[in-house]
């Protein structure tokens, strides 16, 4: 099946954007996580099908997909990072979700949320799904403020970050039932969409020059540690960034002057589970090397994107560790067209 090169793009953008937010704790860590995680959901269930999400051998081979790398990265982690073995850190780290630090949580949290979405699917009317999927994120909001009170729901958590699922079903719902208006921001020519992300990035600035003018923040946003309590804000927030990114792939697509940019985006885009995975660990010593976001971006990105380069080509490291099987999408574009 042929990729997408702007989903690729996005996915480049966002994968970045979780090596930078994971650097330091600041304004800049606020505001990507304002937006990265909720967009990536998005873009699972814009990229879902009818016949995928309701199909029983799609989820499995989509589960072992991905709890294959989960496990492995998690092993590598184990023995060489954290190098603690007592029985106490292992049921943590077979508990999953918040008991473990590291972007584990996403992969177990994405696997329930499609099971889930294809209970609903397969069972209920497309409206009724919808209303489920908005109680489901008033329950979660719900459960923010609860678990500023009952505090195992923050430490250790659900197992595997399963409670997460209530919101991010809204955001995989998002992007699989608004495909239509998702396709026309990417791909439109129009002027007016141009102009209306334009908009879109005056509205996020001036929100996050008015948020960050404090010392508390008027307004904060994190799926893992279930922090997210107002539910309109935890839709539009994302859905304002994601039309400015909407509308960058679209210009990165056709604007020949950034072409080197496309084409390293649509290979992060790519690789997005090896640098998810090894960026923490890769960078585990930062504190006590010292060093900046520069090498702590080259450590991130550069290690996991050579590792992939290097062992994509073998099956049994594709499947272990979720590398790509690198597309070149101008390569692919050539070919195609030498055919016709």
């Amino acid at each position: 099946m042929s990729r997408d090169v702007r989903i690729d793009i996005i996915r480049g953008i966002l994968i970045v954007s979780v090596v930078i937010a994971h650097f330091r704790e600041g304004i800049v860590h606020d505001i990507i996580f304002l937006f990265h995680m909720p967009l990536f959901f998005i873009l699972t269930g814009f990229l879902l099908k009818y016949e995928k999400v309701t199909d029983v051998m799609y989820l499995k081979q989509r589960t072992v997909k991905l709890l294959i790398p989960y496990l492995c990265y998690m092993v590598l982690d184990l023995l060489f990072v954290r190098q603690t073995f007592s029985l106490k850190d292992m049921i943590k780290l077979l508990w999953g979700g918040r008991a473990i630090s590291g972007t584990y949580w996403y992969i177990t949290c994405l696997l329930f949320t499609l099971f889930m979405f294809s209970v609903l699917v397969k069972n209920f009317h497309k409206n009724t799904v919808k209303h489920l999927i908005l109680l489901g994120g008033g329950i979660a909001v719900f459960e923010s403020y609860l678990s500023e009170y009952v505090h195992v729901l923050k430490y250790p958590g659900v197992p595997w970050s399963a409670d997460t699922v209530l919101l991010a079903l809204v955001y995989l719902g998002i992007g699989y039932y608004y495909k239509k208006p998702i396709n026309m921001w990417m791909g439109a020519e129009e002027r007016k969409f141009d102009i209306a992300a334009i908009g879109a990035v005056i509205t996020g600035a001036v929100f996050c020059f008015v948020n960050y003018q404090r010392d508390s923040r008027l307004y904060y946003f994190d799926m893992k540690p279930l922090y997210y309590r107002e539910l309109l804000m935890a839709v539009a927030v994302p859905c304002v960034f994601g039309v400015i990114l909407l509308r960058l792939a679209h210009w990165f697509d056709q604007c020949v002057a950034v072409k080197w940019i496309k084409d390293l985006l649509c290979v992060l885009g790519q690789m997005t589970i090896p640098i998810m995975f090894l960026h923490v660990p890769l960078n585990a010593w930062k504190d006590i090397a010292g060093y900046g976001l520069g090498l702590y971006c080259l450590i991130g990105i550069g290690i996991p994107v050579l590792f992939s380069c290097l062992c994509s080509r073998f099956g049994v490291m594709r499947k272990l560790f979720g590398l790509p099987l690198i597309v070149f999408h101008e390569v692919q574009k050539r070919k195609k067209d030498d055919s016709l």
